[in-house]
């Protein structure tokens, strides 16, 4: 019986080893699938797929709600989606349709991860739920109460350096008719803080071209020279809308532009110009529109006399090519002939 007993209790032992070898190969194995779902995801909200990157990790969360490391790669993945928005629809069709369900989901998920945030980040996730709400009422146009600006002020209320409160009000205040000049403190605030720095340029860029306040182009061009200083990127696309907006002799009006070169110091002001402009392929067209802005630079900086005589070495080379810039440039000659001191902004 002894025997039989010793044999029992090892056949037990053996047992009770091989379900411990076997929960620990199956747990592993778990861990292993764990990890490449969240990497999945991960690199899906990399690659700007955000809605296959929600769902990635919603499959983690089916089998366990409260993954947390799930929880918080959604939620980025909706503030990024937020960031991110936008649709794309056949010709034809309405993208407020396309944007609502959409958004409806961005909004679930920030909900969500708001009541269970707490600090800087749910100061991010609370401005991003506002800006969520903008995008709602400006693209969807499905609301038009005081959700976004309520969001985005109790964001920049419980955190008041936060960068996306402060990027997403000053933005907004800009689409909405907002002071300008407390718009421009917002978004300085927020690259103070060297956060999220494209993002918060993008808003910028966005809310400032075209907005045609006095001031703005003056606060454009000092954004387009601290990028310069600072060694940012701007697109091209970027670069010509400002240039448009800002320091096209023949657009924009001379009080316009006046007020664009005199918001730098004129060394400053002449390489954020050029450095605007830097095109190669159309540097012989922009060597005539460049020494216009370098004559305008003088006329800007109180130097009538050598102003009309550059604006008058230009016409030279004018004479046989009629058009907007020849008549700007012969209305600069005219003007400074009739008055050469420093000259006053009508």
């Amino acid at each position: 019986m002894s025997w039989a007993g010793r044999i029992s209790a090892l056949i037990g032992l053996f047992g009770a080893l091989a379900g411990g070898v076997t929960w620990f190969i199956n747990h592993h194995r778990q861990q292993v699938e764990h990890g490449a779902k969240l990497a999945q995801a991960e690199t899906q909200t990399k690659q700007g797929d955000y809605q296959a990157a929600i769902q990635s990790y919603g499959d983690i969360l089916k089998s366990d709600p409260l993954d947390r490391s799930a929880l918080d790669g959604q939620l980025n993945a909706a503030m990024q989606w937020a960031e991110d928005f936008r649709v794309a629809v056949p010709e034809g069709q309405s993208a407020a349709s396309a944007a609502g369900p959409e958004l409806d989901q961005i909004m679930g998920l920030l909900e969500a991860g708001l009541a269970r945030s707490k600090g800087t980040e749910a100061a991010d996730v609370q401005a991003h739920l506002g800006w969520a709400h903008w995008l709602n009422q400006h693209i969807a146009e499905r609301e038009f109460g005081p959700a976004p600006e309520q969001n985005l002020r109790a964001a920049l209320a419980s955190d008041p350096t936060n960068v996306y409160a402060n990027a997403m009000l000053g933005n907004w205040m800009l689409q909405t008719g907002g002071s300008v000049p407390e718009a421009v403190h917002l978004l300085d605030a927020a690259v103070l803080t060297g956060k999220a720095r494209p993002f918060v340029r993008a808003l910028e860029l966005g809310g400032l071209v075209g907005l045609d306040k006095a001031g703005s182009r003056a606060d454009l061009i000092k954004v387009a020279n601290d990028m310069r200083k600072s060694s940012e990127s701007m697109s091209e696309a970027e670069k010509r809308r400002v240039l448009a907006f800002c320091l096209d002799p023949v657009v924009t009006n001379r009080s316009e532009l006046f007020e664009s070169l005199t918001a730098l110091t004129s060394g400053d002001a002449w390489s954020t110009y050029l450095w605007l402009d830097d095109n190669p392929e159309d540097a012989a067209y922009d060597s005539l529109d460049h020494q216009f802005i370098q004559a305008s630079l003088l006329e800007a900086a109180g130097k009538p006399l050598q102003a009309l005589d550059q604006y008058r070495q230009l016409q030279l080379q004018l004479k046989n090519a009629p058009g907007s810039l020849q008549n700007a440039n012969a209305a600069a000659i005219v003007r400074l002939s009739k008055h050469p001191r420093p000259a006053q902004l009508q």
